[in-house]
């Protein structure tokens, strides 16, 4: 099982067993969600929000959508998503493809899910206290006041989003995202993707780049 298929099946979202995923309409009022995906409770791969289809033969009913407000009713709609762009290599096959709001779908872009977007990123992307190797040279000042944040952090009162650090310290969540990127690159911490509601992802320092999670992302339940 794929990538793909193992993130639809762990959702509900059935792939339509036939070999053409691009198969014809069954008739004119069926979206186009329905050519890969069977109907019932769709929710999205990424967010795990209940989406509908435009059809309306799946998802919200028409008392539920009346409840939600317009730009958010409009976020839930059911789209497909290429799990890995297909401008980065991914495949334009039903393997490679998921269910996903139209909110993330379009946050997400050609950016590949937990190693470089996930939703709501800097109120769920924690820094984990810690005592981090020193950032190799060329990585530039950002990295360093990460590396000294992390090691200044104290380890009773647990880590802090990047949201809590950019308010507490003034920094950009633009810039702290790309220190973050470099210093992963860089095998001074690792990733830990936790697929839940809301997504969390957790940085955690390292003593060095020989350790075995160094640089590495790590998917609860998918790796």
């Amino acid at each position: 099982m794929s990538i793909g298929e193992y993130v639809n099946w762990t959702e509900g979202n059935a792939i339509v067993p036939h070999e053409n995923p691009r198969r014809p309409r069954p008739f004119a009022t069926t979206c186009s969600v329905h050519r890969w995906f069977d109907g019932g409770d769709l929710r999205c791969t990424y967010c795990r929000v209940s989406v509908y289809c435009a059809c309306g033969l799946a998802g919200l009913d028409e008392e539920e959508r009346a409840g939600i407000p317009l730009p958010l009713l409009l976020g839930r709609q059911a789209t497909l998503d290429h799990f890995v762009p297909t401008s980065r290599g991914g495949a334009d096959a039903a393997d490679n493809v998921v269910v996903a709001c139209r909110r993330c779908n379009s946050s997400k872009q050609a950016n590949l899910f937990a190693e470089e977007w996930i939703p709501d990123r800097d109120r769920h992307t924690y820094i984990s206290p810690g005592e981090p190797m020193t950032p190799p040279p060329g990585l530039g000042i950002r990295a360093r006041r990460i590396a000294q944040l992390m090691a200044a952090l104290d380890p009773d009162d647990g880590p802090l989003s990047v949201a809590e650090v950019c308010r507490q310290r003034g920094w950009r969540p633009s810039d702290v995202h790309l220190a973050l990127g470099q210093m992963l690159g860089a095998k001074a911490l690792y990733a830990f993707a936790h697929p839940c509601w809301p997504p969390q992802r957790y940085l955690h320092p390292v003593s060095g780049p020989d350790d075995a999670l160094a640089g590495r992302v790590w998917l609860d339940g998918w790796s």
